[in-house]
């Protein structure tokens, strides 16, 4: 029972919610509710087990520096509650998985590559890229775009450029808050040792980020909504709400998981069901 624990905590299910993006471009285009939506759920399926793998192999690489951080010093490598063998085992196991879903189910094949572009982004940016200053955040913010250009192919729905710059804009802002959270919570040379890049920034240059792509992701949005009429304009002030809510809980050292931050934070839940509720009136 605990080496499956240990593998559901290697695998990091929670984190797979980020993979719903894959449901964007067809909710936005108004067709939830046809029949490409049962092909869409299967590539969120195959796109959470990608990411599985990716969690595996970061907790890997990491083992020795997640001891520098309070609650990742915890995970299955770092305590030595599972081995490397036994990590192995579940990697093959999940990779077959995900070949057989791929030979079994007919996906375009657009949404392949970008499926294999997202996993080369994930390997590349655990051995190496996550070292680099600044890049490093941009890799992370062009794996939730990677999501959202899936989600359009395997659906057939083009991606609007107001989509594409908001997931961007948004994934960057969460990946700068986690760093503003590392670097208060560890401080300097704790987070430096934890996370390489961190040697780059302070917490001044981080949160003149953080605060660009909030209000850029405002603009961008704002842009698409003034151009779908008067209804979906209102979309603003909870959207809005939503990501100074979220620049507040940073500011409070609370942003350094986005999902556990909007699970645990009953103001930004709340905003984010509104949006999402008055977008699907709306929309539908």
């Amino acid at each position: 029972m605990d080496t499956i624990q240990n593998y559901i905590r290697l695998l990091r299910p929670y984190q797979w919610i980020k993979n719903l993006l894959l449901f964007a471009p067809l909710f936005f285009s108004g067709n939830i509710i046809d029949d490409k939506i049962y092909i869409t759920g299967l590539g969120v399926f195959i796109f959470s087990l990608v990411s599985g793998l990716g969690y595996i192999l970061n907790d890997w690489m990491d083992r020795k520096t997640d001891k520098f951080h309070p609650d990742k010093k915890y995970r299955p490598f770092c305590a030595g509650t599972i081995t490397g063998k036994k990590a192995a085992n579940l990697s093959g196991f999940v990779l077959l998985l995900i070949l057989i879903c791929l030979i079994a189910f007919n996906f375009p094949v657009k949404f392949v590559y970008y499926l294999m572009a997202y996993a080369f982004l994930t390997a590349s940016y655990t051995l190496y890229l996550k070292q680099i200053v600044i890049f490093e955040i941009f890799t992370i913010a062009f794996g939730f775009v990677l999501r959202i250009l899936a989600g359009g192919a395997v659906c057939s729905v083009e991606i609007s450029s107001w989509l594409f710059l908001t997931v961007f804009f948004i994934a960057m802002m969460i990946s700068i808050a986690k760093r503003v959270n590392e670097l208060k919570k560890l401080g300097k040379e704790n987070a430096v040792l934890h996370r390489k890049s961190q040697v780059g920034y302070s917490l001044n240059y981080l949160n003149s980020m953080l605060w660009a792509c909030g209000s850029i992701t405002l603009v961008v949005y704002a842009l698409y909504a003034v151009e779908h009429g008067t209804l979906v304009m209102y979309s603003i002030l909870p959207g809005s709400y939503g990501i100074f809510r979220f620049i507040y809980l940073t500011d409070l050292g609370k942003g350094s998981d986005p999902i556990k931050t909007l699970f645990s934070d009953r103001q930004l839940l709340f905003t984010t069901v509104i949006f999402l509720l008055f977008l699907s009136i709306v929309i539908y």
